[in-house]
């Protein structure tokens, strides 16, 4: 087995694994697989250029097919900052609707969990699928109330622990876990729910509440940033801005 022919299988190989990551675990965090598509695109393109046997032009294509792949879904954050950096929107959809009704339960919710500082992750999915976490999740797929949503975090019961993902008017499911964000700058105050709502900020556009079971502070997180210890009226401003709210 020569060279080339090693290095397509492992190519195909590694498009196939982030294929089966992408279902199971959020992949963009790996640095390490970053690193080694960068090698494996440069050696494809190497190869492809100077192979000196017997190949044709439809062998070379079929050849290169996964390196696009991978290359886009191992980047897709990188690749989504820089689209927004230079202003290119057209990718981008409208903000998720949430009627009055629905963020009036989600708004009297947070303040019941706070007021009895209950801690909890809430998060609403906006235009980027979380379904990579919620496969891992227990699904509940009920409609959306202040009684089914504080009961999930009541620390006695099994699916306290985790986040919610919320769809539409539906509580998805629950017991969901995010990859905590790397970042050293953060405050001692932010605990591991905190950093998890970070965490999955960084890897997508949701909108999570955290409720923090040591002060019962309300803190939001979106677009990589946390705004901690917020008001009721300063989570209903988020709702307005994130959720568009008619």
């Amino acid at each position: 087995m020569d060279n080339f022919t090693i290095l397509t299988l492992v190519t195909y190989l590694y498009a196939l694994f982030l294929i089966s990551l992408r279902m199971k675990v959020s992949y963009k965090s790996i640095k390490l697989f970053k690193l080694l598509v960068v090698v494996l695109a440069g050696a494809s393109l190497v190869f492809l250029i100077n192979y000196t046997g017997n190949l044709s032009l439809t062998t070379r294509i079929i050849v290169f097919i996964p390196m696009p792949y991978v290359i886009v879904m191992t980047y897709i954050t990188e690749i989504a900052n820089l689209l927004k950096k230079m202003g290119i929107n057209g990718f981008v959809k409208r903000p998720v609707k949430i009627d009055n009704e629905l963020a009036e339960k989600l708004m009297n919710s947070v303040d019941f969990l706070s007021k009895r500082k209950i801690g909890a992750l809430i998060t609403v999915e906006r235009n980027i699928n979380l379904t990579p976490f919620i496969n891992k999740s227990l699904m509940i797929n009920a409609d959306l109330s202040k009684e089914l949503l504080t009961s999930i975090f009541i620390p006695s019961t099994p699916l306290h622990d985790g986040a919610v993902i919320i769809r539409g008017n539906k509580i998805l499911c629950a017991k969901t876990y995010y990859p905590s964000t790397e970042r050293t700058d953060l405050p001692m105050t932010y605990g591991t729910r905190h950093r998890a709502a970070i965490g999955i900020s960084e890897q997508s556009d949701a909108l999570t509440i955290v409720v923090s079971e040591e002060t019962g502070n309300v803190s939001v997180t979106i677009n990589r940033q946390m705004e901690y210890n917020v008001s009721r009226e300063t989570l209903n401003l988020y709702f307005e801005k994130f959720l568009q709210i008619n």
